[in-house]
């Protein structure tokens, strides 16, 4: 009998990881969101979603309609000799603005290739309500919340969801232009990166093309910043 090859190895996994969060999402409340990416399919990259309403994606969304400025993008597009990456407790938004609380486990191949991501985002505005009311009710002091930031429109299709975050990455960059400098251009590329652009075949391209530059120079500015991060 012939050995399973490294495809088969990952589709089987991924199979036991859609089992996982149908376990996981049986018993965790609602307002806490568990999802299984295949990043090998960006364009349809949930294989397992529950509690769905938290962020309003379906089976078979692609990975650019997840969460605004997820650290876990970064993490996925690295190769490592680590075979999983943890991503713990850090703040994302969904499309509609609301804060979310966020972990992702990122798992690799034997190349250091990603090819899964297993993500919980957690939706906290009730519980926050709930303090609020509490600290007026009995002047408790309770931790700051984050803010919700405006909404996005829902996209129609994959090329309107690169040009939305190009163009909202490039809005965000002061004093962006063609011609802006260095430092501008870095911070509309990490953006981009954050929003999962990268992970899409041609975003490299689309991003140069905006920003006036190389695909090359694309690649040096996340390696720089990549040497930042670290």
């Amino acid at each position: 009998m012939s050995e399973p090859s490294a495809t088969e190895v990952n589709d089987h996994f991924l199979m036991m990881l859609a089992a996982a969060v149908r376990v996981i999402g049986s018993v965790v409340s609602r307002n806490a969101e568990v999802v299984l990416h295949d990043l090998r399919q960006p364009e349809y990259s949930i294989v397992e979603i529950v509690n769905s309403q938290v962020t309003g994606r379906k089976q078979g969304d692609p990975i650019l309609s997840g969460l605004r400025t997820d650290q876990a993008f970064i993490q996925a597009m690295e190769n490592s000799s680590e075979k999983v990456s943890l991503i713990l407790d850090y703040t994302t938004y969904s499309r509609d603005g609301k804060p979310l609380r966020s972990s992702s486990a990122i798992y690799r191949d034997h190349t250091g290739c990603p090819f899964a991501a297993l993500c919980i985002n957690v939706d906290q505005a009730g519980v926050d309500n709930a303090l609020q009311i509490l600290s007026a009710l009995g002047n408790l002091s309770v931790p700051a919340t984050q803010p919700a930031i405006p909404a996005e429109p829902a996209p129609e299709n994959m090329e309107q969801m690169m040009r939305e975050i190009i163009t909202s990455a490039t809005a965000q960059s002061p004093g962006h232009s063609r011609s802006a400098g260095k430092q501008a251009n870095l911070l509309a590329v990490s953006a981009m990166q954050q929003k999962g652009l990268f992970m899409m075949k041609g975003g490299v391209e689309k991003a140069a093309a905006a920003l006036g530059v190389t695909r090359y120079t694309i690649y040096n500015y996340l390696d720089a910043l990549k040497s930042q991060d670290s």
